[in-house]
């Protein structure tokens, strides 16, 4: 590539109104689905403006990743620090992640680099925290330190941290602990020592269905362009958030889609860009083992699936659709096929297997009636398509 075809490539139209919008660490201005936790929160810390400052409160956020708990606590902490300024009451609010930060004391030492202007050499961590908190008080300031992978600390450290309040008296510290941790990683270092100083546990469940096409309908709006992303393609990706249980992961599928449409010069997306990239985010390998081990007839089904949804190129297919294309499938390699009452109990059957999604989906608000809405959720359908095609012919074609 020359310099002239890298600038032409990028000048190319973007579908994307503000991609850093998708950006992991980007905190929205509205928070969706977590005003239970913000109010916890809220509750949790509003002594810091009842007691003007004079007040400590350490609280923990916990639950799976991709649930929304850093994200929660940076819009806590920044709308926080906002109402509590206007109250005349100097707050900062320190954020350090403990993938970065494994120690109390290099915790210590760059609050006390920011706050004091010194490296804190020859002082123990005790002396060092001293001149902080001197520092903030004298200053009428106070600090809400927030500590995201707590459980990398090591515990006597997380303890000692939690203690601040015990060790230098609740009267003149002016630093209240936020910690949050995967709830998994947070039981392995549990104990009632660390639990008697935390005066709040939270914890947050995965987000369900509708919260999770709240949220990417949302962040649709502040990515893309009008008319890049629809509904059906929103609803797919809400389906996978569901059953990974993390939003993260819908939100990199966004991003990574919009990538590839500004690579190819597309304007609109399609199924298959979302399911490639959910492949490589949520999916790094789909369930080749339990594939394997399907019944001939639950093999064509899917495959029936595969190619429905490759025709139509929609991001859901029917029973009815899908059958059409079975047959032809059973014809091309010489097999009777089965009822559609069959052909419907493998799909529930590959659904129960979780290789792909069938939901009920009524027909219209005034008919009883309803039908299948099928998908797959965690491999493209062209790669399925290829690893189906050596399957059978493993299986069904017989050498002459």
């Amino acid at each position: 590539m020359d310099k002239e075809n890298f600038r032409k490539e990028l000048s190319k139209r973007s579908v994307f109104r503000d991609s850093s919008s998708l950006n992991l660490s980007y905190v929205p201005k509205k928070l969706y689905c977590r005003d239970d936790i913000i109010k916890e929160l809220i509750h949790n810390f509003r002594g810091i403006i009842e007691g003007k400052g004079k007040f400590s409160s350490n609280c923990l956020l916990i639950g799976k990743g991709g649930v929304g708990k850093t994200v929660s606590a940076k819009f806590f902490g920044r709308n926080f620090r906002e109402t509590v300024l206007e109250k005349g009451i100097n707050l900062f609010i320190e954020h350090f992640d403990c993938v970065n930060f494994r120690t109390k004391s290099k915790i210590v030492r760059t609050l006390l680099g920011k706050y004091c202007l010194g490296s804190g050499r020859g002082f123990s961590d005790d002396e060092a925290m001293k001149q902080i908190i001197t520092k903030v008080k004298n200053d009428n300031g106070y600090i809400l330190l927030i500590l995201d992978e707590i459980h990398l600390i090591p515990k006597n450290d997380i303890w000692a941290l939690l203690d601040i309040a015990e060790t230098f008296g609740h009267h003149n510290v002016r630093i209240s602990l936020l910690l949050i941790s995967r709830k998994h990683d947070w039981i392995r270092i549990e104990s009632e020592r660390l639990l008697s100083r935390i005066n709040k546990k939270i914890e947050l469940k995965p987000y369900n269905l509708e919260e999770a096409k709240d949220i990417l309908d949302y962040r649709v709006d502040l990515a893309f362009k009008d008319g890049v992303m629809n509904e059906d393609n929103i609803e797919l990706i809400a389906k996978i958030v569901e059953d990974t249980k993390n939003m993260r992961h819908g939100i990199e599928i966004l991003r990574l889609s919009g990538q590839y449409m500004d690579k190819e010069g597309l304007d609109e997306i399609h199924a298959e860009i979302i399911r490639n990239a959910a492949a490589e985010v949520a999916y790094p390998e789909f369930r080749a083992d339990i594939i394997d081990r399907l019944k001939d007839q639950e093999l064509l089904s899917l495959y029936a699936v595969v190619r429905a949804l490759l025709n139509s190129r929609k991001s859901f297919t029917t029973i009815d659709d899908a059958y059409e294309d079975y047959k032809i499938i059973c014809e091309t390699y010489e097999i009777v096929p089965h009822v559609k009452m069959s052909f419907r109990k493998y799909i529930r059957q590959l659904n129960t297997l979780k290789i792909l999604l069938a939901d009920s989906i009524r027909i219209d608000e005034e008919s009883r009636g309803r039908h299948l809405n099928i998908t797959l959720l965690d491999v493209p359908a062209e790669k399925l398509e290829e690893y189906l095609v050596e399957i059978l012919e493993k299986k069904l074609i017989v050498d002459s």
